[in-house]
């Protein structure tokens, strides 16, 4: 079953002054990407909480908040004096070394010099029970998106199983259809002469083998197949479906440029279509 990058979750963990709030957010992204906001951690706890939470959702844009009891509600901004000293004196540095003389808004904005009166944990317990409960969440919400989406692409599936068979079909009586056309034709432009059969059958058989399409029918089959195969895994498998479509669309692209039937490029089109919509949805999947 997939699962979708997007969720949300709650925890806390503790009690009064020492109780602690947690919220994870996620986001589709190509990696793991993670930012902590709210309460400074030692960095040693930081690493092992990204660590943790890296393990358990694996991929996505992790936004972690973290909140001391009613901390939140009692927030104030502080002029960071030992960061504008600090930059004060590289600055002078780089003048005194280069002759260049930079401005303090050349290299920092006004958020740079604020900080947070915020409290620097240094214990886990409390803070990975939070995050625990939080994780549960986001991962029941990944996963109840995750059969939404998988819903949404099979009926696509079903869709694009519909419209290959149809092109299927359509090329098969073609090849009959065209023999029939070609002999009439040769035999109007040769008027009272002999028609050539084994000569005819060569210029159709010729012309056949160019605009035959069924290698990559069945190469779009066995795409099928497989795609369906990887949406019952328990396991992220987004990128796998996103090289599969990539794949499927190679071969359509290959049936357009082969086939001049109409109703074959109709089809092409629709099948353009719903793969681009497959695609936007697999962006989304773990």
């Amino acid at each position: 079953m997939i699962k979708s990058m997007t969720g949300f979750g709650r925890g806390s963990a503790g009690r009064s002054k020492n109780k602690i709030n947690v919220e994870i957010r996620t986001v589709n992204s190509r990696f793991f990407e993670f930012k902590v906001r709210g309460i400074i951690l030692e960095p040693t706890i930081e690493r092992t909480v990204k660590e943790y939470i890296g393990s358990s959702l694996e991929r996505g844009n992790v936004h972690l908040l973290i909140e001391y009891g009613n901390l939140k509600n009692n927030q104030s901004m502080i002029f960071n004096k030992d960061r504008f000293e600090k930059i004060q004196n590289i600055l002078k540095d780089i003048h005194i070394e280069y002759g260049q003389r930079l401005n303090l808004s050349d290299i920092i904005s006004t958020n740079d010099l604020l900080a947070s009166n915020e409290v620097e944990i240094n214990k886990t317990e409390n803070l990975m029970k939070a995050i625990e409960v939080s994780i549960r969440q986001v991962n029941e919400m990944r996963i109840s998106e995750g059969e939404q989406i998988q819903v949404d692409i099979l009926e696509r599936l079903n869709n694009l199983t519909s419209l290959l068979e149809k092109i299927d079909d359509v090329s098969k009586q073609y090849s009959s259809a065209k023999h029939e056309l070609l002999q009439e034709k040769i035999s109007t432009l040769l008027g009272d002469k002999t028609l050539d059969q084994n000569r005819l059958i060569q210029e159709v058989a010729y012309f056949i083998e160019r605009a035959d399409i069924t290698e990559e029918i069945v190469r779009i089959r066995s795409h099928f197949n497989q795609f369906k195969f990887y949406l019952d895994l328990d396991e992220p498998v987004g990128r796998r479906l996103n090289f599969l479509i990539q794949e499927i669309g190679r071969e359509i692209n290959t049936i357009g440029s082969k086939s001049h039937m109409i109703e074959v490029t109709n089809c092409v089109i629709e099948i353009k279509d719903e793969l681009e919509k497959i695609r936007e949805q697999i962006q989304n999947i773990l």
